[in-house]
């Protein structure tokens, strides 16, 4: 990171079902990458730029971002000065039951990456504040699944996600089920031509057509996901690297860079 950027990456003491990630950056970029959680952030100063499928947003201070969960995107500073930025990554199954209760749906998507939502603002970057360090867990949840409520109501539709049409993943869906439950091993293009049963040639366009990124990148974001929750969770970062299948610490702290900003020693429970 150049000088100046900082970054922290936690779990909130209030819910282990919400990460948060304070950061200021001036000239990092984000690598192309995605999130198993719903990523709700408020720019303090400066604006961020996304580049998504179908084109590049920029967020200004005083806008919030909303990212779907599993929405390929990259990061970067969209004016010199940089950005500086407070994100919540709300688990799936959080979501769900908050937007069941307020929206009669568990099932819901946000249509809108930019969001000008003044009142909106004001509540998350507070909620964000006080988990930092919370003395009254009470105030801190109740902070926390208020703003989520209010995301949800104001912003999320129910339903599927309306977006491009999804091009026939002829059996596609059998190569990522293969990455996901052997994502800790070597696997190989060969291996996953015979799960799909169409050519190698084909595969990767294919891949990345229906899931935003090739094989080898969709993996190896799994294993960041995965890497990430054992840090927050108290992992050390050599361990850690071993049982996500790193090649070593050095390879888990560039990732961890390009992906979520920070090194793995900056990702605290």
């Amino acid at each position: 990171m150049g000088t100046g950027e900082q970054a922290r990456l936690w779990t909130s003491a209030a819910s282990p079902q919400v990460d948060l990630l304070a950061a200021r950056f001036e000239s990092f970029e984000f690598d192309k990458h995605s999130h198993e959680q719903l990523a709700v952030g408020v720019i303090e100063e400066g604006a961020e730029g996304l580049h998504l499928t179908g084109g590049k947003v920029v967020i200004p201070a005083g806008q919030l971002v909303i990212i779907n969960p599993g929405q390929v995107h990259t990061g970067f500073a969209a004016v010199e000065s940089g950005w500086r930025y407070r994100m919540f990554y709300f688990d799936t199954a959080l979501v769900a039951e908050i937007a069941g209760e307020r929206l009669g749906s568990r099932d819901v998507w946000f249509p809108d990456t930019v969001v000008r939502d003044d009142a909106l603002f004001a509540g998350l970057r507070h909620a964000h504040r006080e988990q930092e360090q919370p003395t009254d867990p009470l105030t801190a949840e109740s902070l926390l699944l208020t703003g989520l409520g209010a995301v949800l109501t104001r912003h999320a539709l129910r339903g599927g996600s309306a977006g491009p049409p999804v091009l026939p993943r002829l059996g596609l869906d059998a190569a990522r089920q293969m990455l996901h439950d052997r994502w800790t091993e070597p696997v190989t293009v060969a291996e996953l031509t015979a799960a799909v049963g169409i050519p190698r040639a084909t595969l990767i366009n294919a891949f990345r057509a229906a899931y935003g990124l090739p094989p080898h990148a969709y993996l190896l974001r799994l294993r960041a996901n995965r890497a990430r929750r054992l840090l927050l969770a108290g992992g050390q970062p050599a361990e850690v690297a071993v049982a996500t299948g790193f090649a070593d610490q050095a390879h888990l702290t560039r990732i961890c860079k390009r992906y979520f900003g920070v090194t793995p020693g900056a990702i605290r429970p």
